[in-house]
């Protein structure tokens, strides 16, 4: 990381004060910083750059990451720049097909299971939405050269890449959003865990636009051996392929025009048609940030993990972190939650991506075989047993604020017509069937947490299968977490509380900074 010079001088201005300093404003640091904006957090964003990125990178996000951008006040404004995602193909050695997995089955979410973006775009909308929200403040073309945990607050040294400048920064916790290389947990010298998944892939991106090709409006996995490749829809008459480098390839002469258009024309007939936007090797990797929390400075996003592309869930796990972090930094620096509520941070979110790399992982080694022999019998395993194909997104592991019949993220129907995140907002919910499943306690829950605590009888109008949910498991009372998690679903509330109280526990408000 840069490191400031005797000839730079720190601006004169007082310290500024602020809740929470954000490191990069990617996809991840953008959603984090407006969900804790939109809390009343007071925020601080660093980016080094002056504008999006104008290239694609991820380009799916599953139903999980439209429910942070829904809160995040956005989602009418994405979505209609999205295109469905019907379900994925998967081709054999033979160019006949493997098995088919379909995307688009209704969900309790709410909202698309699953959909295919153009990041510019759609990082275009996210920062927007974010710019609005009077608590954030965004430093662009701003790069963090010292970040100093004091013990009760982090300070922060910024230097302004147009000028020079040096200016600090004071705040009560800073959360590194800044990518795969992460200069904030490279100060740190936390350590990345190897998952031993190191690939070279050349990913492209396409313009169809003007070329007469017409291509799959769906993803399809080609598992041939003497070229695996997958190609991607997406929106704007665009497509992705992404084709594994061959041992003996090198990975600076693939990427020139010349082999660029070669590989088109032997993977897309009428190939050579196509406008190329990016062509680029990449090292897909499986790592693990060792540590997702340092004191006062936390990592989210591909600072804290990086995974394959293959399950189309880097980017949507980023956004699972932040909807994690931010209703406990809100807790901690508002609510006077204990510091150990933090701690549950890594606890819950670590298992759950490696889980995701590993399955990652796993895919990967499967779709990817260059093996003759070894792809004859995947293609023939594969066509008895679909499931070594299929994925579903884990649940939360048991913890401290993962009970009994908890771990599952609660669906999203309709409450007098209004969808249940817009309507329960950034509060956790307790719905009980009737009063009697309430206990004693929920007062605890509205007055000291600010939940919304009803049931089911005071809904208006709410879809029957919020009723069914609780017929099917024969509970009582759910409690749902900020992030859209199940907290506990039994038939007794006290015994909820009693057991998350200490970490949830209000003394009396903390003032804003």
């Amino acid at each position: 990381m840069p490191s400031t010079t005797s000839a730079e001088t720190t601006s004169a201005a007082a310290t500024r004060k602020t809740d929470v300093v954000i490191v990069g404003l990617g996809p991840v640091g953008t959603v984090l910083a407006g969900l804790l904006g939109r809390r009343g957090l007071t925020v601080t964003v660093l980016e080094r750059t002056a504008t999006v990125f104008p290239l694609p990178r991820a380009a799916h996000i599953d139903h999980t990451g439209l429910r942070a951008v829904q809160e995040l006040g956005c989602l009418d404004q994405v979505l209609p720049s999205t295109i469905p995602n019907p379900g994925i193909e998967f081709i054999g050695q033979d160019g006949d097909l493997l098995m088919r997995q379909p995307a688009d089955m209704p969900t309790w979410s709410g909202v698309p299971t699953s959909v295919y973006f153009h990041q510019p775009g759609f990082d275009t909308a996210l920062r927007a939405a974010v710019a609005e929200l009077p608590e954030v403040e965004l430093r662009l073309e701003t790069e963090a050269v010292a970040v100093v945990d004091e013990g009760d607050v982090v300070r922060v040294t910024t230097r302004d890449l147009r000028d020079g400048s040096t200016r600090e920064l004071e705040a009560g916790y800073v959360v590194a959003c800044d990518g795969a290389t992460s200069p904030v947990r490279e100060m740190l010298g936390i350590d990345l865990e190897d998952l031993g998944f190191h690939e070279r892939w050349l990913v492209v991106d396409l313009l169809l636009e003007g070329s007469g090709l017409e291509l799959p409006q769906k993803a399809v996995y080609h598992c041939q051996p003497a070229r695996p490749h997958v190609v991607i829809p997406m929106p704007g008459n665009r497509h992705r392929i992404e084709c594994k480098l061959l041992p003996a390839e090198d990975s600076d002469a693939v990427q020139q025009p010349a082999a660029v258009a070669g590989l088109l024309e032997e993977l897309v007939a009428g190939g050579g048609s196509l406008t190329v936007e990016r062509a680029a090797v990449y090292t897909f990797h499986g790592l693990i940030s060792q540590e997702w929390r340092r004191g006062r400075i936390l990592l989210a996003g591909d600072a804290a993990h990086q995974m394959p592309p293959f399950l189309g869930q880097g980017m949507c796990s980023g956004f699972r972190d932040a909807m994690n972090l931010a209703w406990k930094l809100h807790h901690v620096l508002r609510r006077g939650a204990p510091e150990a509520l933090l701690d549950t941070y890594q606890d819950e979110r670590s298992p759950h991506v490696r889980a995701i790399v590993e399955r990652a992982i796993e895919f990967g080694a499967l779709v990817a075989v260059l093996d003759p022999q070894k792809a004859a019998d995947r293609d023939r395993r594969v066509r008895e047993d679909h499931s070594a194909l299929l994925f579903r997104l884990p649940l939360l592991g048991p913890g401290p604020l993962v009970l009994a019949g908890g771990g599952r993220l609660f669906g999203q129907p309709t409450i007098g017509g209004e969808l249940l995140d817009d309507v329960v907002g950034s509060r956790f919910l307790v719905l009980a069937r009737d009063a009697g499943a309430l206990g004693s306690s929920a007062a605890w829950w509205r007055d000291a947490l600010g939940a919304w605590v009803t049931t089911l009888d005071e809904l208006v109008d709410p879809d029957p299968s919020l009723r069914a949910w609780f017929d099917q498991r024969g509970t009582g009372v759910v409690v749902v977490r900020p992030d859209r998690y199940v907290l506990a679903a039994s038939g007794d509330l006290d015994e909820m509380t009693a057991a998350v109280r200490p970490l949830l526990a209000e003394p009396a408000p903390i003032p804003a900074r």
